[in-house]
């Protein structure tokens, strides 16, 4: 198991006593009812799990790379023969822990058996096959991993959670209002990569509701795209400046020594609610919102290049505004693959080999690159009145193919829209026609951001740099079901 045992017990006891009064929302995806849920089966498998079952992992890596070896080439054979003497030493471990940490060598060694295949000579459908080979072994390992443990690693980051209390006090300082006063608080359930809090305020500076969106800490989240607070604020108040229904951003904070923890922006609170979660609307979606979704993305996708962003990230930058857009997006899909490469995560051979797929398989396309929110799905949208009131969380902001959106959507609401007449709608309100192939494209990229993604966020728990519960959710729940969903695209590919 890739999760710690230590790490969940430390972050189960600090989220249940937080929580408790919460568990009512068990139904909401991301929640703490479901983490706490999912950490104590976790623990219960932790219990039950024996050397026999890991030896089961190194078996079943074995036969995929059996099945693999015709399809990587001959410059894959030293790698190879080295891999398969490394997995021939578990016979002679008989320590659950060293051999753990041997699973956790072998998988970095696949890795990187399937990352030097990446940059090799290859046709495309050996890579389609490596692709196939990969996913389906890591899926089922992954989904199977509750019966196996974790070794120890070091304990959470100190973090300092948001109270009333303090909260007050450090909108009392901001404004110089002593009588300032915050009258509710709630953290609010859902999202991987920051904390977010609902509070209201009653005082003569600051009055109402308001959200704070807060980093989850020091080395604890992605540094790529918009992931900090401080790259994700400029952009939001320049959508919202165009007119574009983004969140009304107050401010940024970087310094909060009153609020010891990550930096944070304080937005006032748009109306509406949350209409489900990555993988569908959790009721049917009316027509009209339908077409006013495709409506304000081609708004978005149109807005005039905002160049008073200047470099704000890798991935938004000035040159890049004029940028061939095909070229855009194979820097963009390469950076996030030396991204992940280079940052701590979990060793994914699956990952690795369908971005080995990715980048063998750009789309070529005419135009420049347009801003992108990059997370248009029902768990971003809130809806008031039957209308798409605020878009959230534009972590992922970029500059990219529109078409990217679009397979963003696809995968995320695409079964509860009519598609066709989403289309239709989009391109009559401005939006760029897009072909089924790109679109394809898209849809397994969009699978793929997101397991990438995960698999860092989950490393970072490991590695004890955040002590989110939720975090565990990942390597068990989402990032099988993005692997597979990216392998059964890449497997019907328009020729």
């Amino acid at each position: 198991m890739l999760i710690p045992a230590n790490r969940v017990l430390d972050a189960l006891i600090k989220e249940f006593d937080k929580l408790r009064p919460l568990l009512a929302d068990s139904g909401t995806d991301g929640s703490g009812a479901q983490a706490v849920a999912h950490a104590l089966r976790l623990m219960q498998a932790r219990q039950s799990g024996d050397i026999a079952a890991l030896r089961a992992q190194f078996t079943a890596l074995e036969s995929a790379l059996d099945t693999a070896a015709p399809h990587l080439g001959p410059h894959a054979a030293t790698q190879l023969s080295a891999l398969r003497a490394l997995l021939a030493t578990a016979d002679d471990e008989t320590s659950l822990d060293a051999l753990e940490s041997l699973w956790r060598e072998s998988l970095a060694a696949t890795e990187s058996l399937v990352a030097a295949f990446n940059s090799a000579p290859a046709s495309a459908a050996a890579r389609q096959q490596a692709a196939r080979i990969f996913s389906a072994w890591e899926a089922g390992d992954l989904t199977g991993q509750m019966h196996q443990a974790a070794q120890k690693t070091q304990g959470p980051a100190n973090e300092v959670d948001i109270t009333s209390e303090n909260l007050t006090a450090y909108l009392r300082a901001r404004f110089n209002e002593p009588g300032l006063e915050v009258t509710s608080l709630t953290p609010l359930a859902g999202g991987f990569g920051k904390q977010t809090t609902i509070f209201a305020v009653k005082g003569q500076a600051l009055s109402g509701e308001f959200v704070m969106r807060r980093d989850l800490g020091d080395n604890a989240g992605l540094d790529n795209d918009c992931h900090l607070i401080m790259r994700e604020y400029p952009v939001i108040r320049a959508a919202h400046e165009r007119g574009f229904p983004a969140p009304d951003a107050l401010w940024l904070d970087t310094e909060h020594h009153l609020l010891p923890g990550g930096d944070f922006i304080i937005m006032r609170k748009s109306e509406g609610v949350i209409g489900g979660n990555f993988f569908g609307a959790s009721t049917e979606i009316p027509t009209d919102l339908a077409d006013a979704l495709a409506g304000e993305m081609a708004k978005l996708h149109n807005l005039e290049p905002l160049r008073e962003l200047g470099d704000l990230t890798d991935s938004i930058r000035a040159e890049l505004w004029d940028m061939d857009l095909t070229a855009c997006i194979t820097r963009y899909i390469r950076n996030w693959y030396s991204f992940y490469l280079a940052e701590s995560h979990m060793p994914s051979p699956a990952i690795t080999a369908i971005y080995g797929w990715l980048l063998e398989n750009v789309p070529q396309r005419a135009g420049k690159p347009s801003l992108l929110h990059g997370d248009i799905g029902f768990h971003n949208f809130l809806f008031h009145e039957g209308k798409m009131s605020a878009l959230l969380d534009w972590e992922f902001a970029h500059l990219g193919d529109p078409a990217e959106e679009l397979g963003y959507v696809k995968v995320t609401v695409g079964a509860s829209l009519d598609w066709e007449r989403f289309i239709a709608r989009y391109t009559e309100a401005g939006g760029r026609p897009v072909d089924a192939q790109t679109l394809h494209y898209f849809q397994v990229w969009a699978f793929m951001r997101n397991a990438t993604a995960a698999n860092i966020f989950a490393s970072r728990f490991n590695d004890g740099l955040v002590s989110d519960l939720k975090l565990t959710v990942l390597p068990y729940l989402h990032i099988p079901n993005f692997i597979r969903g990216a392998q059964a695209l890449i497997e019907s590919y328009p020729p």
